[in-house]
């Protein structure tokens, strides 16, 4: 491109003065090679980045450099650069070799001789296929006629640091130059590929994350490397500049983090120095926070910040991993000695960055030679963890082997003894188990005992209420016995008058004796008398005949066998037994449904309806009730799908939680002692159960006791079933029960 001046006589005057002055001119002769002119530039600081080279052609305030590599830090300000050539050569051709890939914008501008500049574009933000050497350095061509001069002019613009390794040469020198520079680096990247290999092999075959951390951070700092050499730009995205600048903040932030997690793991630092361990992440957030900041449009900022949290991170790890060899971990010794190393070079390239130290080929690539001997070093400290490992895993065996046979000795004594004691065992629960046999046999009998007790108890309130219902009809018979055989004498007298009577004769005189004794003894009176008295004789034999036949009802002597019965008459057989106790004060409410015969042992379930109903009896009888409320049993059958469900509820006192969860309980009753045997209800649960039924009582203190009982209608079904079939048909009848409370619940609440 050709930048043109506004006014022929002012370029005119411009170019004269750019030959004359030269404060430092380059000489060439014949004898040179390639030469740093790092001494020999003078430099401009444009802050505002407007001067045009118009402007900047006619200034006079250049400083000239006194570095051989001069460094002008990280700034946001743009730099002209002035160097003047004097060639006492017989070449006219030459290369300007700047060896600084980092840069993002550099002008270089080639007077002419017509007063003009060709200006070439180069940096970071120029695509690459833009360039004319294919070369990560900015090469530009320098034409400079024999015996004659020269001023060359460069603007330099960068986010990062800039630093001017600018060297002149002839073309051979240059590219001989450039071409050692690969051959070093293709080592440097050579020995970072083969490091990356050789731990990721190792990683397959051990499957310790550490050497997968570590090929983490062995990728990034390739990477790093190859992006600030300019191998990454030139190689892996020429043609994504804006995605190339980028890489040089997210590179070494990835670099700072991969190391701190992989030294995390390597040196278990957690466990070490769990306080310190803490801090790591604060390191990390900072490079996060670099990224963000570069992203966000700060970039001189960004990398002085990623520089200053790199060298931080540099010593503290050193710090640490000193620490933790003080401690005695094994490990963290070869860690200290290759990673000292790395830091070390790490310091001194932000030193060089920050112009402390000087720029020159020792600085520059000092942290590729620091971090190739931290990489082989640590190779080397991954490797010996294997060997501290395998030394530890022998010992651990060893220390197992140990542990398995003094283990072996113990259980072998443990043997001897045991089977002593076992003997020992042995004989004491022959002897134990004869004496349990014997306990046991002696509790059948004892519970036998008791279950006939039971049966005799309720047998004699059974026989003190049939000997007080038949009582009652049988004096009934006995008191009219008297009176009958007397009005039949009177009647007989009557008759034998009748008797005296044999012919006509005083006929009438004998039948008015009749008479007469007929008024005397009022024979119609008699009569009506006779057959009051008949009735009522008539009335206690039927009375009795009912006693009797529902005594045969409710014992069902005869029947041992199941055999079809019906639910309803074997309660009012109950119930009629025991009306002496009832005493005409509690009120009966029956609710039958009509139910089908039911296959049952009718006996047992009447004897389970004796024990509930008479429970339910004494019950009501122990409450005081209030003025208009009287003692009440609801007695309840009903038919529910193939089930038949009896109800005895009763109006008493009611029980507490802790009794009713104990009601079926044997020898369990809240009588008074010598009240009650407390098998009732126990019995009452057997049989149930022997009925394949359910029993089930609902209570609470002041309101009464509810006995829910649930039996099926056949049982020749149960009897061929498997014992888990039944468990099953049980649940679901349990259900059904809790089913009915449900509905019951809601009926009261709604």
């Amino acid at each position: 491109m050709i930048f043109s001046k506004k006014n022929v006589l002012t370029g005119i005057a411009v170019f004269l003065w750019v030959i004359c002055y030269s404060a430092h001119p380059i000489i060439i002769n014949d004898n040179l090679k390639s030469v740093p002119i790092g001494k020999h530039l003078e430099i401009l600081e444009d802050v505002n980045s407007a001067y045009t080279l118009a402007e900047v052609v006619n200034r006079t305030d250049f400083f000239a450099s006194e570095m051989e590599v001069p460094n002008l830090q990280i700034s946001k300000s743009t730099f002209w650069v002035r160097f003047t050539v004097e060639n006492q050569s017989s070449t006219e051709n030459f290369l300007l070799n700047f060896a600084y890939p980092m840069i993002d914008e550099v002008v270089f501008f080639h007077p002419t001789s017509e007063n003009r500049f060709i200006k070439e574009l180069a940096g970071e933000n120029v695509s690459f296929s833009n360039r004319k050497y294919y070369h990560q350095n900015f090469i530009f061509d320098l034409n400079i006629l024999k015996n004659e001069s020269s001023t060359f002019y460069m603007r330099i613009k960068s986010g990062e640091q800039i630093m001017l390794p600018i060297t002149l040469g002839t073309n051979k020198s240059i590219l001989q130059t450039n071409a050692t520079l690969d051959l070093y680096n293709g080592i440097y990247f050579g020995i970072v590929l083969v490091m990356l290999i050789y731990n990721l092999f190792i990683f397959f075959s051990v499957r310790d994350k550490s050497y997968l951390l570590y090929v983490v951070y062995i990728l990034f700092v390739g990477l790093v490397q190859a992006s600030d050499s300019g191998y990454a730009y030139r190689i892996l995205w020429p043609q994504m500049p804006a995605f190339a600048n980028f890489m040089v903040t997210f590179l070494p932030a990835m670099v700072g983090i991969s190391a701190v997690v992989f030294m995390r793991k390597f040196l278990n630092t957690k466990t070490h120095i769990p306080n310190a361990d803490k801090f790591f992440f604060v390191f990390i957030g900072a490079y996060v926070f670099c990224t963000i900041l570069f992203a966000a449009g700060f970039p001189h900022l960004s990398y002085q910040l990623m520089q200053a949290n790199a060298l931080l991170v540099s010593l503290y790890m050193l710090a640490m991993a000193y620490r933790i060899v003080r401690k005695g971990y094994r490990p963290a010794k070869f860690f200290l000695a290759a990673w000292a190393i790395f830091l070390i070079s790490v310091c001194l390239f932000v030193m060089k960055d920050f112009g402390v130290i000087p720029y020159n080929y020792i600085t520059k690539h000092i942290l590729q030679f620091g971090s190739a001997i931290e990489l082989i070093l640590l190779s080397f400290a991954l490797a010996n963890k294997i060997n501290i490992l395998k030394k530890e895993k022998e010992e651990s065996q060893l220390k197992t082997l140990d542990a398995l046979k003094e283990n072996e000795r113990i259980m072998r004594e443990q043997n001897i003894f045991l089977e002593k004691k076992v003997k020992e065992r042995t004989v004491e629960l022959e002897k134990t188990n004869h004496d349990l046999g014997v306990t046991l046999t002696d509790l059948k009998e004892t519970q036998a005992q008791l279950v006939d007790a039971e049966k005799m108890a309720s047998l004699g309130q059974l026989t003190a209420g049939i000997a007080h219902e038949i009582n009652n009809p049988i004096n009934f018979v006995v008191a009219n016995i008297k009176p009958l055989k007397r009005d039949i004498l009177d009647v007989m007298d009557v008759l034998a008058k009748y008797d005296e009577i044999k012919d006509a004769d005083g006929l009438k005189e004998k039948l008015d004796e009749v008479n007469e004794l007929k008024e005397e003894l009022d024979l119609e009176y008699v009569v009506s008398e006779i057959d009051l008295l008949l009735k009522g004789i008539d009335d206690g034999a039927n009375r009795t005949a009912d006693i009797i036949k529902g005594l045969r009802t409710f014992s069902r002597l005869d029947e041992s066998d199941l055999k079809k019965a019906d639910i309803n008459d074997g309660l009012d057989s109950t119930l009629l037994l025991l009306n002496s106790l009832m005493e005409g004060k509690i009120t009966i409410v029956k609710s039958y449904d009509e139910l089908p015969p039911v296959e049952c042992y009718a006996g047992k379930l009447n004897q389970v309806f004796m024990n509930i109903i008479k429970n339910a009896a004494q019950a009501v009888a122990t409450k005081k009730f209030q003025q208009g409320e009287k003692p009440c049993i609801t007695i309840t059958t009903k038919m529910i799908d193939e089930d038949i469900l009896v109800s005895v509820k009763d109006n008493g006192p009611g029980m507490k939680e802790a009794i009713t969860a104990r009601i079926f309980e044997p020898f369990f009753t809240t009588k008074e002692v010598g009240e009650g045997t407390g098998l009732g209800l126990s019995i009452a649960y057997n049989i149930i159960d022997k009925h394949h039924g359910f029993i089930d009582v609902e209570s609470e203190p002041g309101t009464g006791t509810e006995f829910i009982i649930l039996i099926p209608k056949e049982q020749t079904l149960f009897n061929t079933e498997e014992k888990s079939t039944l468990a099953i048909l049980k649940e679901e009848r349990r259900k059904r029960l809790i089913n009915r409370k449900a509905e019951k619940n809601l009926n009261e609440i709604s």
